[in-house]
């Protein structure tokens, strides 16, 4: 699930807030342990993106969603642009 961009993961867990996860979080990784651990009703460990530890105690009857979402250039500290004024004008 990696593009060469970070991406921005959410869990949310039986329809509870959602989660960021930390953003170089192993999503495939994290799927399988959360397999693992709703088979025999187990914790299973993630890191927000925040970098808070999170122990979650998952069970058969558990429900959780993992979304990724898009990456986003407008999250990225660049000016927004304002119109044409500022181009030079053989490119207009």
């Amino acid at each position: 699930m990696t593009t060469g961009q970070t991406q921005q993961a959410i869990i949310l867990i039986d329809d509870d807030d959602s989660i960021p996860l930390e953003r170089d979080q192993d999503i495939g990784d994290l799927k399988k342990r959360i397999e693992q651990a709703a088979e025999k009703s187990r914790f299973v460990d993630f890191r927000t993106a925040e970098g808070a530890e999170v122990s979650v105690l998952l069970t058969p009857h558990s429900r959780v969603r993992i979304a990724v979402l898009p990456f986003r250039l407008e999250a990225l500290d660049t000016p927004p642009v304002s119109g044409f004024d500022d181009l030079p004008a053989d490119l207009l």
